[in-house]
């Protein structure tokens, strides 16, 4: 499941604004009229596949899950050679580490003539450098066998750029 929320907002400096009314020209120019954008996006972690035959005693799930012990270890034993596979691919339930990011933009529009604008942005994507955890090792041949122990590679830490757009 994903969930996203936003927050667009005219930061309130510089002429004709609450604060910094009376602020010389230039100084305008460059601290007013600035507008910030927040994206917060929620992820509540993929499902867990499970895609080696294991032999699976009751259910997996744990109450309250911890990067050490993600599900409970103890319900699995390797399944003998050349056995069907009994145990379910998904256990209803039982997802990885979910995550919270949050991306910010300032942006700010300088009129060049009637006709020509200067867009100036300021992004931030994982603007809080939150880390996404991987899901738990599902190998049970591994001594991390239920632990989170990585960080998921499609997911950097913070990452800022800077942009101008000529607009005409």
């Amino acid at each position: 499941h994903r969930v996203t929320a936003a927050l667009t907002v005219q930061l309130p400096f510089g002429r004709d604004q609450r604060f910094g009314t009376d602020i010389p020209r230039a100084v305008d120019v460059a601290i007013g009229g600035w507008q910030y954008s927040a994206v917060g996006k929620y992820y509540s972690g993929r499902p867990l596949l499970f895609t080696t035959s294991y032999v699976v005693s009751g259910d997996p799930k744990v109450d309250n899950p911890t990067r050490d012990r993600w599900f409970d270890t103890s319900k699995f034993a390797v399944q003998d050679t050349f056995t069907p596979r009994s145990n379910p691919w998904y256990f209803d339930g039982l997802n990885g580490p979910s995550t919270f990011v949050t991306d910010m933009t300032l942006t700010k529009m300088f009129e060049v003539t009637s006709r020509y604008r200067l867009e100036a942005r300021i992004e931030a994507y994982n603007a809080l450098n939150s880390i996404v955890w991987d899901n738990p090792d599902l190998n049970l041949a591994s001594s991390n066998f239920g632990k989170v122990t990585r960080k998921r590679l499609a997911y950097n830490g913070r990452e800022i750029q800077f942009g101008l757009r000529f607009v005409f």
